[in-house]
């Protein structure tokens, strides 16, 4: 039975990780198709202009330098597909000039790709640039001679091939906001997914479920990895492209949300470490599944705002509503794992707000604020004194008068009007 049972759960987590990896590369896929048909037409005109144009029979390295130069990865930056592309072109010239003067053979390849890899870090410090080189260089020896149509063509095939590559990277028409809004979309949606995955844990007490989410959670590296990578040629796109440079200030306040979005999912991590205890120990105090699935729902606002271009003032309004509410109840006072778990979610909100656009102040500032009990060593919120004083001081006035305004605890009066400053001094068009 024992084994059964294991055997059961090497084969669900199994199926959760081939699952997972399927699902993550398919989106790969999606999000890299049109560098792939890029890809192929710079390899194909490539090709074909040497043959139909410059009348070489095999112009292999065209087709080489071209597919090196473009790549099939979006994360292909315009001065990489330059390295990549005219490292080859410098490789294939070093090895026709080599074999040109000492000839093909074993001895002459060990010299020469000792010389090529010396010659590319003298010249560059990207190891890109270097290996491209090298194996280029290596092509040359290696290939018979007589495969070729005269000296040198394979230089000039290789620089065909490489500047259709550079060229592409200029005239391919691109939204420079288009990519790093896709990839932050894709992000914020897997912390939502997570999140809402911690929020059914929690209300079921289901370890299994907490365990399988945070396996889930360490294969999202990708996403920020991705995000970063779409912002750096974004960056770059609006520095040498004219069109793409009105979308400087767009492309700034990404950056930043990918920055405190890639806080929250590590933050996100270790709350989901937290969740697999405090669901191992029975139920928990309802207010920590709430306070998961109110913050999944803001970040997905969050993540239509920015998909979209639209402000984000919705989804930080929520998101201070749930910080407001992260405070310790009584039935936490005396267990450990769920004021850890709470302790541990008041970071992520507030990493979560920074994403949305607030200061690290405003974020901070919409946190309860809580002391530790002298006598018993239990969490407080500071306030709380100060309310039940409040509330005595409003039973015994007749209850508050139908003109005053109305406590300021939760996530409306000062806190509305809060967020709404924070609105009128936003660009209302931005992210």
């Amino acid at each position: 039975m024992a084994d059964g049972g294991r055997m059961r759960r090497w084969t669900a987590t199994t199926g959760l990780v081939v699952r997972n990896r399927a699902r993550m590369g398919a989106r790969r896929l999606r999000l890299n198709f049109g560098q792939v048909l890029q890809l192929t037409v710079a390899a194909t005109f490539a090709y074909g202009f040497c043959v139909y144009v410059l009348g070489h029979q095999m112009p292999f390295f065209a087709a080489v330098a071209a597919v090196v130069g473009i790549g099939p990865m979006l994360d292909r930056r315009l001065r990489r597909s330059m390295e990549i592309g005219f490292g080859a072109v410098l490789g294939v010239l070093f090895g026709e000039l080599f074999v040109h003067v000492f000839g093909g053979g074993l001895w002459q390849l060990s010299v020469m790709l000792f010389l090529a890899v010396c010659l590319g870090m003298v010249m560059n410090s990207g190891a890109i640039f270097v290996t491209q080189l090298g194996i280029q260089s290596i092509y040359i020896v290696t290939v018979p001679v007589a495969m070729t149509d005269g000296a040198f063509s394979r230089t000039i095939d290789a620089t065909v091939g490489a500047s259709t590559a550079v060229l592409l990277a200029f005239i391919t028409p691109s939204d420079a906001r288009k990519r790093p809004r896709n990839q932050a979309a894709n992000l914020l949606e897997e912390i939502a997914l997570l999140l809402r995955e911690t929020g059914d844990a929690l209300r079921r007490s289901d370890p299994q479920a907490a365990r399988r989410a945070l396996a889930r959670a360490r294969d999202s590296q990708q996403y920020v990895d991705s995000w970063r990578a779409a912002l750096r040629i974004a960056e770059e796109a609006a520095r040498i492209n004219a069109r793409s440079r009105r979308y400087v200030a767009e492309v700034t306040r990404l950056a930043r949300a990918c920055e405190f979005a890639d806080r929250s999912m590590r933050m996100l991590r270790v709350v989901l470490r937290r969740a697999v205890s405090v669901s191992e120990n029975g139920p928990s105090d309802p207010l920590l599944a709430e306070s998961a699935y109110q913050m999944a729902e803001a970040a997905d606002l969050l993540r239509a705002a920015l998909r979209e271009g639209r402000d984000r003032i919705e989804a930080e309004r929520k998101l201070t509503g749930v910080a407001r509410t992260l405070r310790p109840t009584i039935a936490m006072h005396e267990d450990i794992e769920q004021t850890t778990m709470l302790l541990l979610l008041r970071p992520l909100v507030v990493d979560l707000l920074q994403a949305a656009g607030a200061s690290n102040d405003e974020a901070q500032a919409a946190l309860p604020t809580l002391e530790v009990e002298p006598e018993t060593g239990a969490l407080r919120y500071v306030e709380e004194a100060d309310d039940a004083a409040e509330a005595a001081a409003g039973s015994a006035g007749g209850g508050a008068s139908a003109d005053e305004p109305a406590s300021t605890d939760g996530p409306g009066a000062a806190g509305a009007e809060d967020a709404d400053a924070r609105e009128d001094r936003r660009d209302p068009g931005g992210v």
